[in-house]
């Protein structure tokens, strides 16, 4: 089990979804995959954010529903 990984949710006619409070640093590496499937959807990029202990998951479009992102960090 990865002890920095988790679940966030992309709300519907959102297109990113911030996850805090999780320690990175500029060696870091975040990867996330949907948990869900929605047509035409997928994971854009996730850009850290080490000196807010952060990072943003962006899809390429707004999803019509709540997505669930799987994710975690690899230093």
């Amino acid at each position: 089990m990865f002890s920095r990984g988790g679940k966030a949710a992309v709300k519907a006619g959102f297109a990113t979804v911030v996850v805090q409070n999780v320690a990175l640093t500029s060696a870091s590496l975040v990867l996330a995959t949907l948990q869900q499937v929605q047509a035409g959807v997928y994971v854009a990029g996730v850009v850290p954010s080490p000196a807010n202990s952060r990072f943003t998951i962006r899809l390429n479009q707004a999803p019509t529903v709540n997505l669930k992102v799987a994710w975690f960090v690899v230093n």
